[in-house]
């Protein structure tokens, strides 16, 4: 199974690896260490539903890295693992990350298209998981539908997926209850904070309704499993609620929550005048100060079975 992703496919920059590498952590090395450790609870999490034998082969749909499939493979010595995903420089990470492991004869890496499985043969995968890639897939139920032609018979499905369709539903209301307010101080402020918001979840029914990570909730990806023809199925959804992972304000600004969002400090360099800049920055770095700027994540749990 040991095969390299090609250098010359891999140089091509995309946003996908821009984010995972980069910007997701605003290049600061201590965000992110608090960003992996918290991603290591997804992957634990993802991993417990998964019940393999000796020389199983795992398929990580999405793989990005390769946080999970590297872990499943200090998980399961004799295990072997088909990393998946759309950006071939995140595979050809993965893939260095294999063979700094010394893992790297037990990997196949596998470049898709994001709607298929087509280099996937049929019944020949044992268990797959997935952390934070379904999410971003235009059509879940056909992508549904894929994972269970290429499991096995009796192979686990485990899914760990973040919910964003609250997140726009606010951004929704907040925009409604905007144009029908009156002009004040705190309607402007409000409007700036809308406006950075905006930049980071739809905030119409028609943009909700186009976007692939923020239209759907933890009840379709349920359904969906089901109706993919999968059985014992069981869905659990965490919310958790702390303060910001990101260690200083500077490191807040140039965080973006998924990689289709705008960071604040963008929005404050190109969409703010500078008495616009000045009100909006001033309240949230007064509030950061004090330690008043939480985040809630929403995280969806698929556990399922291939009859």
């Amino acid at each position: 199974m040991n095969q390299h992703p090609s250098a010359g496919e891999a140089e091509a920059a995309d946003r996908w690896a821009d984010w995972l590498l980069h910007t997701r952590s605003a290049g600061d090395p201590q965000y992110e260490l608090r960003i992996q450790a918290r991603v290591a609870q997804y992957v634990e999490r993802a991993l417990q539903a998964l019940r393999l034998h000796e020389h199983a082969t795992l398929l990580d749909f999405g793989c990005g890295d390769g946080a999970l499939g590297l872990r499943a493979l200090q998980h399961w010595p004799q295990l072997r693992v088909v990393f998946a995903d759309t950006s071939m420089p995140l595979l050809r990470r993965a893939s260095e990350r294999a063979e700094a492991a010394g893992v790297h004869a037990r990997c196949r890496f596998v470049h898709l298209d994001g709607s298929s499985l087509c280099a996937v043969a049929d019944q020949s995968i044992d268990a797959l998981a997935t952390r934070s890639a379904l999410a971003y897939v235009a059509d879940k139920p056909r992508i549904l539908g894929e994972f269970h032609r290429v499991l096995r018979p009796g192979a686990m499905l485990s899914l760990a997926e973040p919910v964003f369709r609250d997140e726009a539903l606010a951004s929704c209301s907040e925009r409604s209850a905007l144009e029908q307010a009156e002009d004040g101080e705190v309607t402007r402020l409000l409007a700036l904070l809308h406006r950075w918001r905006a930049h980071q979840f739809p905030d119409t029914q028609e943009a909700l309704q186009a976007c692939a990570h923020c239209n759907y909730s933890e009840r379709d990806l349920f359904a969906w499993t089901v109706q993919a023809g999968f059985e014992q199925v069981h869905l659990e959804l965490h919310l958790d609620s702390g303060p910001s992972l990101a260690p200083d304000w500077h490191s807040f600004t140039l965080h973006t929550p998924h990689p289709f969002a705008t960071s604040l400090r963008d929005v404050l360099d190109w969409e703010c005048s500078a008495q616009e800049r000045e009100l909006l920055e001033g309240v949230l770095q007064q509030a950061w100060n004090q330690g008043e700027i939480h985040a809630v994540e929403r995280m969806a749990y698929v556990a399922a079975r291939r009859p």
